[in-house]
This record gives structure tokens, C-alpha cells and sequence, in this order.
């Protein structure tokens, strides 16, 4: 699914999700069929392509926790999470905090967060990367879509422009 980077950060925004219903806050907001079915099968190419994820970030808002939900299956149960309500209510800095803050043993971390954060960390991290890969963020980061960055040192060093974005998966 990669080239040979030493770490990599798998970057998740959650999928489609429905609007908020009345008396409901947006941070309690569901997934919607699509954004079911959209995580499914996100969790069917993680599993069929073996993807190996140490750890895992995620923000604390319902879509996003239903968003992995069924990946979970996919990267195997003895995987930490982080649920963390800065993913959810602060900018692309919190995103960056949060793969600073991996244990020293992550080699691949999953954060699973909101535009347009997501959006915004995976640009000022990735300072080239594959075209392809690019073109598909080029109009915005779609619900559900996975950046896969390299990075060529830890996590705990990761800073703007110091990754290299490798793919985009859409579900």
C-alpha cells in the first residue's frame, strides 16, 4: 500500500455523515448509509491489503468514532486508541500534536478526524508526494478518503514538510 518509508501516517477523514437532528449537537451527529457503507468498505481494502497500523488517534465526535468501528476488525485488536477532543475542536496543530505524542514504538498511526483540519494537516505535512496522489486532494478532502504519508523519520519529529504523500484511498 506504500513505498518504503520508515513511518507512515494514515490520515482519515470520518465518513459522510448525517445532519444533526433537532436537540442534537454536532459533535453527536451519526454516520449516514453512505458513510456506513463507506467505512465498510474502507475496512475491506485495509484488510485485503494486510495494512499494519500500530496505533490510532481518533476524534471523539460520533461520526468519527463510527467511522472506525469497523475498521477495527481490520487493524487487529491489540491496537491502542487515542480518543482525543482536540482532533474535534482545534486545527491542524492538534493533528500534529497527536503523532507527536506516539508512543516511540508507532511506526504507522490511523488519526481520524474533520475537514478542514485533516485538509490542512495533510498539506502543510506533506511537502511533495506522488501526483496522482495529490490530484485526488486537489479539489478538497473527500469524506472517507485515507492520505497515506511517509515520513523518513519518527513521529515524534514530525513537522510541515517533512512527509511525503504517498496515496489516497476512496472508498
Amino acid at each position: 500500500m506504500t513505498a518504503s518509508f520508515g513511518h507512515h501516517l494514515y490520515i482519515l477523514r470520518h465518513a459522510h455523515s448525517s445532519w444533526a437532528r433537532p436537540g442534537e449537537r454536532d459533535h453527536q451527529r451519526p454516520l449516514d448509509e453512505r458513510g456506513a457503507r463507506d467505512a465498510d468498505r474502507l475496512a475491506e481494502i485495509l484488510g485485503e491489503e494486510s495494512v499494519k497500523i500500530d496505533a490510532v488517534a481518533c476524534s471523539t465526535a460520533r461520526r468519527a468514532v463510527d467511522t472506525l468501528t469497523p475498521l477495527r476488525a481490520a487493524l487487529g485488536n491489540d491496537v491502542a486508541i487515542d480518543y482525543s477532543d482536540d482532533l474535534y475542536a482545534l486545527g491542524a496543530e492538534a493533528y500534529f500534536a497527536a503523532a507527536a505524542r506516539a508512543p516511540a514504538n508507532v511506526s504507522a498511526l490511523l488519526i481520524v478526524g474533520h475537514n478542514p483540519m485533516v485538509e490542512e494537516f495533510t498539506a502543510q505535512l506533506a511537502g511533495d508526494g506522488d501526483e496522482a496522489a495529490r490530484a485526488a486532494l486537489a479539489g478538497g478532502f473527500p469524506t472517507c478518503a485515507l492520505a497515506i504519508v511517509g515520513l523518513p523519520r519518527p513521529l515524534a519529529e514530525v513537522a510541515p514538510g517533512s512527509g511525503r504523500l504517498l496515496r489516497v484511498v476512496r472508498p
